[in-house]
């Protein structure tokens, strides 16, 4: 499974939970998603597994266009948050 993140962005409002950031990850790599609370994590998680619209940039699971995609996505990965 791949993920590619290109400046992807989140509003709330007037307020960016996720300002224009970009981030690939590789099939068999193990990544840390670390940052202080209100950083945007799990807003991001959200956009990536498709339970939440992105406001800007592009966003792909296995190849996949996350926005076109989102049941198709859900099928192929579990999350599980806090």
């Amino acid at each position: 499974m791949s993920i590619q993140v290109t400046n992807l962005t989140k509003l709330y409002g007037t307020q960016a939970a996720v300002n224009n950031i970009s981030f690939n990850i590789n099939k068999g790599e193990i990544v840390g998603f670390l940052g202080p609370n209100g950083a945007g994590k799990s807003t991001t998680m959200k956009m990536i597994t498709g339970y939440l619209q992105a406001d800007g940039g592009n966003l792909q699971v296995c190849g996949l266009d996350v926005a076109g995609n989102a049941i198709a996505i859900k099928k192929k990965i579990g999350y599980l948050p806090e």
